[in-house]
């Protein structure tokens, strides 16, 4: 198991996929599916994982064997249907850490070095957020994309834990914009979720 003293991942995970039509976390995505695969991979990498799911939701279901993972701990949320605000809430209830990420369980492409990356950018970090970012090289300039997970620092926990609505973490990235530490990376996966059945094919 990995070792990260004081830095773990809250994932969010109680959504109601209506876009996608059905419950995307449970969708295929080769021999596992889009929660598992995700799950797998913070597992490997976050010595603390929070998984946030809704308060009826079948762990086992969405899970499976991931559940197994020592690291891996569930929070329910009875109020996902008011917004995911609650959900980070929840997560972030009595939170421990130094720092804690916040991902999203239909994000299943994020690479595990990206997330090590981000591990140890935090670690060196002055900063109270730490973000990746995507960098794109086109023929004239270069592009760059915002993405997920994004670490927050024990400092801002309590803003996290008032959070309600469907807003999420955006009003304090928005406010702490400049004091945001970026990681620039080749890795798509920080921008990449399921949206779209279209979306269950793994980016080159």
């Amino acid at each position: 198991m990995p070792n990260h003293h004081g830095i773990g991942c809250v994932i969010l995970g109680a959504g109601f996929s209506r876009r996608f039509g059905a419950d995307k976390r449970t969708q295929s995505l080769g021999s596992l599916t889009v929660a598992q695969t995700t799950l797998q991979t913070y597992c490997t990498v976050f010595s603390e994982v929070r998984l946030v799911l809704r308060e009826k939701d079948d762990a086992q279901h969405i899970a499976g064997e991931q559940l197994q993972h020592e690291n891996l701990h569930l929070v329910r949320t009875p109020l996902a249907h008011l917004g995911m605000g609650h959900s980070l809430s929840a997560g972030f209830n009595d939170l421990p850490w130094r720092w804690s990420f916040v991902a999203l369980l239909d994000m299943p492409y994020v690479r595990p070095a990206t997330l090590q990356a981000l591990i140890d950018h935090a670690m060196d970090s002055s900063s109270k957020l730490v973000q990746p970012r995507l960098v794109s090289a086109t023929t004239a300039t270069q592009e760059r994309s915002d993405g997920h997970p994004i670490g927050i620092h024990c400092s801002l926990f309590e803003h996290i834990r008032a959070s309600t609505g469907d807003q999420g973490a955006r009003p304090l990235i928005k406010q702490y914009r400049h004091e945001i530490a970026y990681l620039d990376c080749d890795d798509p996966g920080v921008i990449q979720d399921i949206d779209q059945p279209s979306d269950l094919m793994k980016p080159s």
